[in-house]
């Protein structure tokens, strides 16, 4: 095993913490905040109007990508069950977003899943800025463990994240709106950008309706919260 699989997981965020407090700064707890600009609302805003997303109570987003490597992909057919799955029994919109390597992917997604509510980010311009203002709005992100994850933790959005051979302890955000799913697996977590073993039980196994019954308690936790608040 390499030094890295032998260090004990912790949080990124508390040993960026620890650095700054080092040099004299005030703790900066963990609250995370990010940021769009009027050019990125304004692009979210056309996709979710000439999507037809803005006549749903709810969009969920799926994030397919991982720019780490293979080993963190989620099959996309499974992401295509769940998207069917969330527009015909949540009745919810669905937005795949993509970066531009990933667009093949994000449209056989949506092709698989063949409804009207599941769009794909990939008919439009990209940029990270249109990715930061279409989590910003959703009511859900489900994610690789990849960067919109963080986006969601920032924006304060719900957000469940299918974690593979990552240590779910090296990129814990403390958001107290994210669901964490991962299979333990005896050869993982294993830190590896391809699956050294050649099986990828560890994504492969995590099944649309696991992910699909996460989903829906978080949405149904924040409308909840939403209603207490109101």
């Amino acid at each position: 095993q390499d030094e890295e699989s032998n260090r004990k997981p912790t949080p990124a965020i508390d040993t960026y913490n620890r650095l700054v407090e080092h040099v004299g700064c005030a703790k900066p707890g963990h609250r995370m905040q990010l940021f769009t600009t009027n050019k990125d609302e304004k692009e979210a805003n056309h996709v979710w109007s000439h999507s037809g997303l803005q006549k749903y109570r709810e969009v969920v987003c799926l994030n397919p990508g991982a720019a780490f490597g293979a080993s963190k992909y989620w099959p996309w057919q499974h992401f295509a069950l769940l998207a069917r799955r969330l527009a015909d029994e949540r009745k919810c919109g669905v937005l795949v977003l993509c970066g531009p390597s990933e667009k093949n992917m994000c449209r056989k997604i949506v092709r698989s899943a063949r409804r009207r509510n599941v769009q794909a980010l990939a008919s439009y311009p990209l940029s990270i800025g249109l990715t930061k203002a279409c989590v910003r709005r959703c009511s859900l992100l489900i994610t690789t463990d990849s960067g919109p994850r963080h986006f969601a933790a920032a924006f304060q959005r719900p957000v469940v994240t299918l974690f593979g051979p990552t240590h779910i302890e090296w990129t814990e955000t403390y958001h107290p709106l994210a669901f964490h799913l991962q299979k333990e697996m005896s050869c993982g977590p294993c830190q590896k950008r391809v699956c050294p073993l050649g099986h990828h039980r560890c994504m492969t196994e995590l099944q649309p309706d696991e992910v699909y019954q996460a989903a829906i308690r978080l949405l149904n936790l924040t409308q909840q919260k939403r209603a207490k608040s109101a």
